[in-house]
C-alpha cells in the first residue's frame, strides 16, 4: 500500500466518521449505557481497519462502518420512543440499597461484590453504610447514592449542630463470614459477636450479610432476608 492510498483511506474514514458521529448526535459519549461502550468501540475499529487493510476496498469498509452506525441509530430511536425496546435495548437501573437495606439479588444482577459497593459508596462521600437510603446501579455503569434524611447537606440552620466523627468505619462479617484481621483490629473475638447476634435477635451468623462498626461505636448490620414495603401508585 503506497502513502498516497493511505492518505486517501484516512481522509475518507475521517470524513465518513466525523458525519456519521454529528449524526449519532453525540449519544455515544452523552449517554453511554455498555452497549453504546461496544459500539463505539467496533466503529473505531472499523475506520481502523479500513485504512490499513488493502485488501479490502474502501467503500466496502465504508459502507460497512454506515450499516452499523445506522442500525446504533435505529436502536437509539427504538429506546426514545418505546419503553419496551428501552427495557430491551437498554436494560434498566438496578437497586442495591433500598430503604437502608442491602439488596443481595441486586449486587447478583450486577455481578457486583459488597467490596465493589463499599467503593462505590465512598467515592460518593459515603464511608457509612447506614447513612444510605438508597444506591442504584444506572444504565451507564455508575452508581448514584441517596442519604437518608439525616445525612443530607445540611442547610444553613444546621452549621451550628456540630457532630463528633466517626472515624473509619470497619466491617467484620461479609456474606455470612467473619473478617478475622477486622476482628484483630477491633481488638474484639468472637464472642462479641455472639453476643452480638443475641443482642440483634439474630438466630445465625449465616443470616448477616454484612455488619460495620464505626470508632463512635455505631453497628450496622444488613441481614440476607431483604424486606421492601410494595409501592403503590
Amino acid at each position: 500500500m503506497t502513502v498516497t492510498e493511505i492518505l486517501i483511506r484516512a481522509t475518507i474514514g475521517f470524513v465518513v466518521l466525523y458525519i456519521l458521529c454529528r449524526l449519532l448526535n453525540k449519544k455515544l459519549i452523552a449517554q453511554m449505557t455498555f452497549f453504546d461502550f461496544v459500539a463505539g468501540i467496533t466503529i473505531g475499529s472499523i475506520v481502523a481497519s479500513s485504512m490499513i487493510m488493502k485488501d479490502v476496498p474502501i467503500w466496502i469498509s465504508m459502507i460497512g462502518l454506515i450499516t452499523f452506525c445506522f442500525y446504533t441509530f435505529v436502536s437509539s430511536i427504538i429506546a426514545l420512543k418505546s419503553m419496551r425496546g428501552r427495557k430491551i435495548l437498554e436494560d434498566e437501573e438496578t437497586y442495591l440499597i433500598q430503604n437502608g437495606q442491602i439488596l443481595e439479588e441486586g449486587l447478583k444482577k450486577v455481578r457486583m461484590t459488597m467490596d465493589s459497593l463499599l467503593v462505590n459508596l465512598r467515592k460518593k462521600g459515603f464511608f457509612y453504610v447506614d447513612q444510605v437510603e438508597t444506591a442504584i446501579m444506572e444504565t451507564d455503569g455508575t452508581v448514584t447514592v441517596l442519604a437518608k434524611p439525616a445525612f443530607l447537606p445540611a442547610m444553613q440552620k444546621d452549621v451550628l449542630n456540630i457532630q463528633a466523627s466517626r472515624g473509619l468505619a470497619q466491617a467484620f462479617i461479609i456474606d455470612g463470614k467473619i473478617l478475622h484481621q477486622s476482628l484483630k483490629i477491633l481488638g474484639k473475638d468472637e464472642g462479641w459477636i455472639r453476643d452480638l447476634l443475641i443482642e440483634y435477635n439474630i438466630p445465625k451468623l449465616h443470616d448477616v450479610f454484612f455488619a460495620q462498626i464505626d470508632e463512635l461505636g455505631t453497628i450496622y448490620i444488613d441481614l440476607r432476608d431483604d424486606y421492601i414495603p410494595k409501592q403503590f401508585n
